[in-house]
Parts: C-alpha cells; sequence; structure tokens
C-alpha cells in the first residue's frame, strides 16, 4: 500500500468515524427526546391518576360526611321526640296533681 493509499484509507476512516460520531449523536439525541416524551406521559398519567384518587377520595368523604350528618339528624330528632313525650308525661302528671290537690281543699 502506498503513502497516498494510506492517506486515503486514513481520510475515509477519518470520515466513517465522523459519520459514526453523528448517527451516534442524532441517535442519542432522539433517544433522550422519545425518552422526555415517555417521562411527560408518565408524568400525565401519574398526575391524573392523582386527581383521580384524589376525587374518589373526596367523594367517599363527603358521602360518609352526610351518611353521619343524617345519623346525627336522626339521634337528634328521636331525642327531642323523648324530650316532648317526657314533657307531656310531666305536664300531665303535674296538671293531675294540681287537680287533686284543688278538688281536696
Amino acid at each position: 500500500m502506498s503513502d497516498i493509499d494510506a492517506v486515503k484509507k486514513i481520510v475515509e476512516t477519518e470520515e466513517e468515524a465522523r459519520r459514526i460520531v453523528e448517527d451516534a449523536r442524532q441517535r442519542a439525541q432522539q433517544i433522550i427526546s422519545q425518552a422526555s416524551k415517555e417521562a411527560e406521559g408518565v408524568r400525565e398519567q401519574v398526575l391524573a391518576d392523582a386527581r383521580r384518587r384524589r376525587e374518589e377520595m373526596l367523594t367517599r368523604a363527603r358521602e360518609e360526611a352526610e351518611k353521619e350528618a343524617m345519623e346525627s339528624e336522626r339521634e337528634t330528632e328521636k331525642l327531642i321526640e323523648n324530650y316532648h313525650r317526657a314533657f307531656d308525661d310531666r305536664k300531665n302528671d303535674a296538671v293531675r296533681k294540681a287537680v287533686e290537690l284543688v278538688l281536696q281543699k
């Protein structure tokens, strides 16, 4: 192989190396870009899942609070009924005793 052939071979090899490096650089950029897009997609999915879970938790909490409020209201109404009955019973007893006292005199 002559010196000129050797130099040509070196130049060709260097050009090939530059092409390989440039191809690798472009491929790396594509991979980075794709990975970034995929990461953004995953991020969006995670955020959507978190929002959905938050809404489910809020809905369950609201339903539970409404259920507890209704139960509390029923218990309060029962207590009021019981107080009314007790008041009416005592009122009737008081009237009866007052009538007895008036009749005894």
